[in-house]
């Protein structure tokens, strides 16, 4: 399979998919270039290419195509891939653009640039940090979650079905009510509360399966 995976951060998935794929396959990492105008994502691709560097043994087929939302969203030729994952990132798609205006525009983008990558039959993998059902996109996406139906929705209206759900992810002890980067492993409070969020344990996630129409 070619395997696309969106905004890799750190490369926790890559050192499980890089693996995997290497003989019997084609990771494609779709991450923001080191020359990029933003600082933080030239932060991020020369970390990641560090990484990648480190490891040609493990990292070597890897391929990274520039991937840089809100300006180039791109995730390759049409009808290309067989797979595309993102882990954790589908939040920051609420920015619409650098002003951090909320319409889910980007969100909406990214669904439409997976859908066209992706082979009639190819599969689109989304783990995203959940917010509850009836809190507003507006509020959640700033504790770094969104609503299951939110993210069902925008992936079907690119033309997605839902093929499958997963709890493999779930942590029913997190209400969802407060910023996920609270709870471990961020546990961005220090000592505050510490064991108060080491209890609830990682954030509650889902973990959705969806399939591109066609044979």
């Amino acid at each position: 399979m070619t395997v696309v995976e969106v905004l890799p951060g750190g490369g926790w998935y890559t050192e499980i998919l890089a693996p995997f794929l290497r003989d019997k396959g084609q990771l494609i990492e779709a991450t923001p270039p080191a020359s990029s105008p933003n600082p933080f994502f030239r932060k991020m691709a020369l970390k990641y290419k560090a990484k990648l560097d480190a490891k040609p043994n493990v990292y070597g087929r890897v391929k990274t195509e520039p991937f840089e939302p809100p300006a180039y969203m791109e995730l390759g030729p049409p009808d290309s891939a067989d797979m595309v994952v993102t882990f954790l990132n589908m939040h920051d798609f609420m920015y619409a653009n650098v002003h951090g205006d909320v319409t889910g525009m980007v969100a909406e983008r990214f669904f439409r640039s997976a859908y066209l990558a992706l082979k009639p039959g190819g599969i689109l993998g989304v783990v995203a940090h959940r917010a509850p059902a009836t809190m507003p996109v507006t509020q959640s996406f700033k504790l770094g979650r969104l609503p299951q139906t939110y993210v069902i929705r925008k992936a079907e209206q690119a033309g997605f079905k839902l093929a499958g759900t997963s709890k493999v992810s779930a942590n029913p002890k997190d209400p969802g009510t407060m910023p996920v980067w609270y709870l471990p492993p961020m546990l961005s409070q220090g000592q505050n509360d510490r064991a108060h969020y080491e209890a609830i344990g990682p954030g509650d996630d889902m973990t959705l399966r969806f399939v591109k129409p066609g044979s």
